[in-house]
């Protein structure tokens, strides 16, 4: 599959030229949406969810928002109709748990609807409960719950600030679709097996969690009603006894559950564009409250129609880069993950090929 990209090199070698707006990445992005028609499937009138990371508060290495303005301002020229998206977050109480605090959270990093020539909404909804079941057939997940302004709209376009990720390994265009489209129930079964459970000789009968489980599948006697449950982890917050107890997963099996989820969303036959950013690639995702120092120079911007294709090309060009951090001792990521494996298993779910020919754009 074909994977363009345009570098972020802007060098001036004459002192006498130093006004060149061409050689700004913004301009480069344009260019390289220009070039590579990436764009032209979206029809006139076509709703087009824009989807990106705002971030976390105190966040400071999310994508800057003149490159997400910059792909509005492409789909306008289509007459498409654009919006900027993302979803909550697992949980209840936090600030990035509901829209509300996803917007104040987006507003505070700097984006908002007058930055971006383009609405935001909130795709899962109000608690981030919103959503379409899709079903799978996966190794671990029979059922995706997409959230439901991506299930609706006409197009997405992926504005992914690829960096290193905890769990996956990387966090790239596959996380942006399996993560960041999905609702809470799907964002649970990615980060944990099974549901939450109630242990009754650590509990207090404070009713903490039966306030506030939106489902009320907790009983009386202090059982979850997994036929109820939305898996929103409220109860495990709220639970001051830490009477919750929930089966936290890592490494390989967070990145095939990531690759699972990223299945169900695909199985909408959305037209689906992909941009990968590799700047400011931190050893971390963008929902930590930080950001942490560049692991390596800036490369450029990646553009693909397939996901699997732009995260192999991502990766690659990753590990080829020189290291400018020790962030994490001589390794180029976070040594219990693997990588390499949640991109074979999307090739082979089918949603991507890994192969892929790099073609640069000038």
């Amino acid at each position: 599959m074909e994977v363009f990209y345009v570098d972020s090199r802007a060098i001036v070698l004459n002192p006498e030229e130093w006004y060149q707006p061409r050689l700004s990445l913004v301009s480069k992005l344009k260019r390289l949406l220009d070039e590579t028609q990436m764009l032209d499937s979206i029809g006139s009138g076509d709703i087009v969810a824009v989807k990106t990371h705002f971030g976390e508060r105190g966040t400071t290495k999310t994508l800057r928002v003149s490159f997400i303005r910059a792909v509005v301002e492409k789909l306008l020229e289509l007459n498409a109709r654009p919006f900027v998206t993302e979803t909550t977050g697992l949980g209840l109480t936090r600030l990035r748990a509901s829209a509300i605090g996803r917007l104040q959270i987006a507003e505070e990093n700097g984006y908002t609807q007058q930055t971006l020539k383009a609405p935001i909404v909130i795709a899962d909804g109000l608690l981030g409960l919103d959503f379409v079941e899709v079903p799978i057939n996966g190794r671990y997940l029979k059922k995706v719950y997409v959230a439901k302004a991506i299930a609706e709209c006409d197009a997405i376009v992926f504005c992914t600030h690829f960096k290193l990720h905890m769990e996956s390994g990387i966090g790239g265009s596959i996380k942006n679709v399996g993560v960041g489209c999905v609702a809470k129930p799907s964002k649970f079964d990615v980060h944990a097996n099974g549901f939450p459970e109630i242990i009754s000789d650590k509990c207090t009968k404070c009713n903490k969690c039966t306030e506030i489980c939106p489902a009320k599948a907790i009983t009386s006697d202090y059982k979850i009603l997994e036929e109820k449950c939305l898996k929103c982890t409220g109860c495990y917050e709220v639970c001051d006894s830490e009477a919750i107890r929930i089966n936290w997963l890592s490494g390989k099996d967070v990145g095939e559950r990531i690759v699972e989820c990223a299945k169900g969303v695909s199985e909408l036959k959305k037209e689906m564009v992909f941009l990968n950013f590799l700047v400011d690639v931190t050893p971390h995702c963008d929902c930590h409250p930080y950001s942490d120092n560049a692991l390596v120079p800036d490369f450029g911007v990646l553009a693909s129609k397939d996901m699997v294709s732009i995260d192999s090309a991502s990766y690659d060009i990753y590990r080829e880069l020189p290291l400018i951090s020790d962030i994490l001792e001589g390794k180029k990521f976070w040594p219990w993950t693997d990588p390499e494996r949640m991109l074979s298993y999307a090739e082979e779910l089918g949603i991507g090929e890994k192969s892929y020919k790099l073609i640069k754009v000038d």
